[in-house]
């Protein structure tokens, strides 16, 4: 009896052995996909991780551009109102400037030629101004720093400069005049 026994315990170790050599095998066998799917989302963590860090940073760099843009029309309003003049009261404005100017800078101001563009670039009309002047060599000087520290925005195109004695003015003649055509362009907005 004895030896039966110990046959079952035998046959039933043996049994047990086998089942914990093929659960020893499957969870070898089972071991690898996992590992292999947890390293896998690691990497993707980390991707997400980096992606996101580029992604808060690019939202940032979006934050401060839509404030800038939120700035912008209020920059370009501002610039427009103290460097360049209204389109309706253009002329009525340009005109008395232009006069105090010469008059500040001590030169005579003939008859202005103005002409005004239709077509607007940029938000602006361009304005072409072809004026003569005439006063000493200093106060000719004078009217031009005028005109570039003026707050009205002045381009000089040209400047045509003859002596008093060289304008055909007549018998009149005085020493020491120059007389100067200027060719000028400023800007109107709408």
């Amino acid at each position: 009896m004895m030896h039966r026994r110990q046959k079952r315990q035998l046959l039933f170790a043996g049994f047990l052995g086998v089942i914990a050599v093929i659960n020893l095998l499957f969870y070898l066998i089972l071991l690898r996909p996992a590992s292999s799917d947890y390293f896998n989302l690691q990497g993707s963590i980390d991707q997400l991780k980096s992606q996101n860090a580029v992604s808060n940073l690019t939202v940032q760099r979006l934050e401060k551009t839509s404030g800038q843009l939120e700035r912008f029309e209020q920059d370009r309003a501002g610039l427009f109102n103290t460097h360049f003049i209204k389109y309706d009261p253009g002329f009525a404005e340009l005109s008395p400037r232009l006069e105090q100017m010469a008059i500040l800078a001590g030169v005579r101001r003939p008859v202005v030629d103005f002409t005004r563009d239709e077509i607007k670039q940029y938000g602006l009309y361009s304005v072409k101004i072809k004026i003569p002047v005439q006063g000493t060599y200093t106060n000719a000087v004078n009217f031009i720093k005028s005109l570039e520290n003026s707050d009205t925005f002045f381009l000089i195109n040209s400047i045509d400069v003859k002596s008093g004695e060289d304008d055909g003015a007549g018998p009149a003649k005085t020493a020491g005049v120059v007389s100067l055509s200027l060719d000028l362009e400023t800007f109107f907005y709408k």
